[in-house]
């Protein structure tokens, strides 16, 4: 029994080091946005996922959260099948294919305008899907979740080095291939400014979290006993890796990228500030003028920050009013299109060819309109109202997520505090860009927000390393 756990405590250590290193070479392609990376990535997160199922079961203390998120991957894939289908009499299929059968013929007739493209998304909202539900799996403690979270706050933080060396020395490389876009804007490893912003963002969340324990680390170290230097050293360099991934956002000259990043830190910081040493069980209560005092320094400090540093995103806001934007001009035909197909969406994967036939000649005739810029309405567009009833699901289920975790926990409600911030950054930016569709991002959220689902919902005793689930197929 004892030679057992050890194997499973061995098994589980490197199959969570397969899962941050999945994560971190869906990234790097260029966010996995072309087939064959997209592909290896999702054979390789699946293929974990059967693994971690069989051997270790359904999570223990997330078995909840695990059961809701399964359940909406199984409906909103099973939706999208349906969407590919040729339902009896033609019921609820799109009238574009009355057209199409008196044009050229057609003999089929589907919700989806394209149902092959349709079919082929499954895949696209599956794999965030399956990356989280692994996350759950395999971080089955505190210790395991934060290695998930340290190991995804240094990729960042390399990733940013590599950034603002690339841009610096090569502005027009990326990666390996000439740059073609966003030539005065620091993209790191991803072809749009707008996702590198989100994604450098959280990892400026992620990094300050790991400079605030490591140096509460250092702090609490005795002097002079072995191994105080090596943490010394580990101390700068992650303050230079947070450095790192401030200053390549704010090169990214993303102005929704920032401000969202911004509205997180204000929630953030101050918070991390004033708690600084963690739990107060066994400390005196400090003055309430001096909490006070802290919280107004701390956001004193954050404004100051974007005002000197985000320059250039301020002046692009500037120079190009909201509604010059093209993103905003289309907005009203993305309604237009919604209210024809609100219940049962055009077919997930559609906008391209459904948006053509709404779009405003005032926004431009130059160009093809690929995403909505604005996830929510491109996902109520391809799904129907399954989408926001879906959408308020996953808040809700968050929400109660972070409540619990901020009282229970108290040594880790930083982490806590972490995933509201983060969640709020990427759900701000969600509104105006399409970070969440690249699959390289969606999987490090994903990735990132399984850990910090199961911190919130973890045990402070250390007891979790002492039991294994059984298998799902028991």
């Amino acid at each position: 029994m004892f030679s057992n756990l050890i194997n499973k405590r061995v098994l589980r250590e490197v199959l969570l080091f397969a899962f941050i290193g999945l994560v971190i070479l869906t990234l790097v392609p260029f966010g996995s946005v072309t087939p064959f990376p997209f592909a290896f990535a999702a054979i390789g997160m699946f293929a974990l996922a059967i693994i971690s199922g069989l051997l270790f079961g359904e999570p223990r203390q997330s078995r909840w959260v695990f059961s809701v998120a399964l359940l909406l991957l199984v409906v909103l894939a099973g939706w999208t099948f349906i969407q590919t289908i040729e339902l009896p009499s033609n019921w609820l299929a799109n009238p574009a294919w009355n057209a199409a059968r008196d044009l050229a013929g057609a003999q089929s007739a589907a919700i989806s305008v394209e149902p092959a493209d349709t079919l082929a998304s499954i895949l696209w909202v599956a794999l965030p899907f399956v990356t989280f539900l692994t996350g759950l799996l395999l971080c089955d403690t505190d210790q395991r979740a934060r290695k998930v979270l340290t190991g995804l706050g240094l990729t960042a933080g390399i990733i940013a080095v590599f950034g603002l060396l690339q841009f610096l020395l090569f502005p027009n490389i990326l990666i390996v291939v000439e740059k073609r876009a966003y030539l005065d804007s620091l993209t790191a490893v991803f072809v749009n400014r707008n996702t590198a912003a989100t994604f450098l963002g959280l990892g400026t969340l992620l990094m300050l979290t790991l400079v605030r324990d490591i140096t509460r680390a250092y702090s609490n170290y005795p002097p002079g006993e072995p191994g105080r230097n090596a943490l010394l050293l580990r101390s700068w360099i992650y303050i230079l890796l947070l450095c790192a991934c401030f200053t390549a956002l704010m090169l990214s000259r993303s102005r929704a990228g920032i401000f969202a990043t911004f509205v997180a830190a204000l929630i953030y910081f101050p918070w991390l500030v004033i708690n600084w040493n963690g739990s107060r069980r066994h400390l005196r209560p400090a003055p309430r003028w001096r909490s006070l005092l802290k919280l107004l320094s701390a956001i004193g400090f954050v404004v100051v920050l974007l005002t000197v540093f985000a320059g250039q995103a301020i002046l692009r806001a500037q120079e190009r009013r909201l509604e010059d934007d093209d993103r905003f001009c289309i907005l009203p035909g993305i309604w237009r299109a919604i209210s024809d197909h609100w219940l049962t969406g055009t077919g997930l994967g559609t906008f391209r060819t459904v948006f053509s036939a709404y779009r405003d000649p005032a926004c431009g005739i130059f160009g093809v309109f690929d995403r909505a810029h604005n996830f929510y309405l491109e996902g109520f567009l391809g799904l129907g109202i399954l989408f926001p009833i879906a959408t308020v699901l996953a808040f809700s289920v968050l929400a109660r997520v972070f409540r619990r975790g901020f009282a229970q926990r108290r040594r880790l409600r930083h982490y806590v505090l972490l995933g509201l911030a983060a969640t709020i950054l990427v759900a701000l930016h969600a509104a105006v860009d399409f970070s969440l569709q690249i699959p390289g991002f969606a999987v490090f959220y994903s990735a990132f927000l399984s850990a910090v689902v199961a911190i919130c919902l973890g045990r402070s005793n250390g007891e979790a390393d002492m039991a294994y689930e059984r298998p799902l197929t028991t």
